[in-house]
């Protein structure tokens, strides 16, 4: 019994944070930095749950540690695919010890994608798979980790350098994921999105108890990256979100277009019914049966399936209310958002490395010949235009999709260099699935809240670090991170040259600006709006784009033109729309191809999310 209350205990929900204190208070993540040994533990009590211990580390200045700290109760039995418990929540007798990572979320290991080995890369070997306090408490960065919605983990985003540098609380949120936080049934019985709820539930957690570790409730950022940036749109547009944050910065991740519905999920629903050879009807049935499943098979078994995430869930909900009532883009053309401060901005070639793990290896330039660029664009976007199998009388025209794409990045005048054909595919990449969504969402937010754009152009100076990177790929998905997370002055497994330190220095400067005040602190950065939509060059030096700079024509193909077209191609077709029909493309990033210094110191929390099961 002592072994299987200690798994439980593990298990549990947790988060993790860094934030500014007193001199007998810090929090920071693990890190390479030097533990504080000999010294007296730091203790803090949370109300209604019992008293945390954390551990002091020095990086730059004094920081405390406090990981795993539970937000809801472990989903468990019937507790498996259902919104998380918050009431009571988890508690304990003593002093918990708060020193240490839980583990990561279910999720398979092995399957990263190459702009996610080459970040671990630059990480620290041991690393784990603040001035004076403003009255209302020191402002909270909450951090959703990317992934896909399959795969990710807090345990790799060190806060310590940030928070001591800039005195901000640091919090970073795991949530449920893949199978276990967004299957559904699309009814009541599995309604979806359990991994937005735990990520509200986290946010629940902020509000009520923050001010235990001196984080300010009033003064609460979300940010995230890839799916976490997803993650950030998405509660820009649900009510349930509402009140819960006041700013919000989304990297390299467009919410607009990253959304489902029931209706696409059907047939995974009965895929899942087949592998586990469970009852399909009724739904009841086959969530006792999936229920029973254990943990490791259930994920293992349904790693195959890489389109998990968020639901438009209004239908499926009948017990509790919906995440997403409406698709984003209706809340955005609506105007029923929750405007705040924003901030987004993407890579100039978000793709580059997916694409290239893509080609021949024959192939090292990945340069396309203008055949198989007609085919690689003729194929994706023909595949978005589909039939649906219980309307066999739909004409659909999805070769209008693929010629209207192709008109506008067929290169003009005609080109026959094939590196041409590849940068504009590339182009298509990053414009479509980042740069559209993305800035569609900040116009519509600047009506009533100022929004900020960038374009991250910095490619690393560090020889070790774009190595295997040619230069045709430019700045690639999550090379803006190591900065943004400050490698380069942290220490790490890279010996940084001081041009990238001085970057690092910049971003995370911008980030704790916006994060206190609402603006990034750099006097040439205008704030974007639908009538000027200026947008901000972040490379050696920082300045508003240059007319060429921006393809402003490509945002409007993606956000104004392109929906008509896709509507027009299933004009006949009563049952279908764009938004259900294109299903979560930039969250699967669908290429083809396949201090805080009150006397140095600060805090720094972690959630860890309680999607992790207990086992036999």
């Amino acid at each position: 019994m002592k072994c299987a209350a200690w798994l439980l205990f593990a298990l549990l929900p947790r988060f993790f944070a860094v934030l500014p204190v007193t001199t007998s208070q810090i929090v920071g993540q693990r890190t390479p930095a030097r533990q504080g040994l000999g010294r007296e533990q730091p203790i803090v009590k949370i109300p209604d749950q019992g008293l945390v211990a954390g551990k002091e580390a020095f990086v730059n200045s004094k920081v405390i540690q406090y990981l795993g700290i539970p937000y809801a109760q472990p989903p468990l039995g019937k507790l498996r695919f259902s919104a998380p418990v918050t009431d009571p929540l988890p508690s304990w007798k003593g002093i918990r010890n708060a020193t240490q990572f839980a583990p990561s979320c279910q999720q398979i290991t092995n399957r990263l994608k190459l702009h996610e080995k080459h970040y671990k890369k630059l990480l620290s070997p041991d690393q784990p798979d603040p001035g004076n306090k403003q009255d209302d408490g020191w402002p909270v960065m909450v951090w959703f980790h990317g992934g896909d919605f399959n795969t990710g983990t807090p345990a790799i985003w060190d806060a310590s350098t940030f928070v001591s540098k800039h005195k901000i609380l640091m919090v970073t949120v795991a949530y449920r994921l893949n199978i276990f936080g967004f299957f559904t049934t699309t009814d009541g019985e599995a309604p979806g999105n359990y991994g937005m709820f735990d990520q509200i539930a986290s946010l629940d957690w902020i509000q009520k108890r923050i001010h235990h570790f001196g984080g300010s409730p009033s003064n609460v950022v979300i940010f995230g990256h890839s799916s976490g940036a997803i993650s950030v749109g998405l509660h820009l547009t649900s009510p349930l979100s509402r009140g819960k944050f006041s700013k919000a910065i989304a990297m390299s991740g467009d919410a607009v277009s990253s959304v489902g519905s029931p209706k696409t999920e059907l047939p995974v629903v009965d895929i899942i019914a087949e592998k586990f050879g469970c009852y399909r009807h009724p739904t009841s049935a086959l969530m006792e049966c999936l229920r029973r499943v254990d943990v490791k098979i259930l994920v293992r078994e349904s790693s195959d399936i890489e389109t998990w995430g968020p639901i438009v869930d209004y239908e499926t909900s009948n017990a509790t209310e919906p995440f997403l009532p409406v698709h984003p883009r209706n809340a955005l053309d609506s105007g029923t958002l929750n405007p705040v401060p924003l901030m987004v901005g993407y890579t100039n070639n978000e793709q580059a490395l997916a694409y290239m793990e893509s080609v021949d290896k024959e192939n090292p330039d990945g340069k396309l010949s203008h055949n198989n660029f007609e085919t690689l664009i003729t194929d994706e976007f023909v595949s978005l235009v589909q039939s649906p199998e219980d309307n066999s009388t739909c004409e659909l025209k999805p070769e209008m999709v693929a010629k209207a794409v192709l008109f506008f990045y067929q290169p003009h005048p005609p080109s026959k260099d094939q590196g041409v054909f590849r940068d504009r595919y590339l182009d298509l990449q990053t414009e479509k699935n980042f740069a559209a969504g993305l800035t569609l969402l900040a116009g519509k937010v600047s009506k009533e809240q100022p929004a900020y754009v960038y374009r991250f152009d910095y490619r690393p100076k560090t020889p070790s670090v774009i190595k295997d990177v040619p230069e045709w790929a430019g700045v690639p998905h999550m090379f803006e991170l190591p900065f943004v997370w400050g490698l380069p002055v942290a220490g790490s497994a890279v010996q940084w040259i001081n041009s990238d330190k001085r970057m690092a220095d910049v971003m995370m400067a911008m980030l704790a600006s916006f994060a206190k005040t609402g603006n990034p602190g750099q006097q040439k950065w205008e704030p974007y709006t639908e009538e000027e939509p200026g947008i901000c060059i972040i490379d050696k030096n920082i300045a508003m784009s240059d007319p060429n700079a921006i393809d402003y024509r490509a945002l409007a193909f993606w956000n104004e033109y392109y929906p008509m077209v896709l509507e027009e191609a299933m004009n006949n077709c009563c049952n279908m729309t764009s938004s259900s029909n294109a299903r979560r493309e930039a969250g699967s990033y669908g290429v083809v191809f396949t201090e805080f210094v009150v006397i140095t110191m600060f805090w720094w929390i972690e959630f860890i999310d309680y999607t992790l099961e207990l086992t036999h």
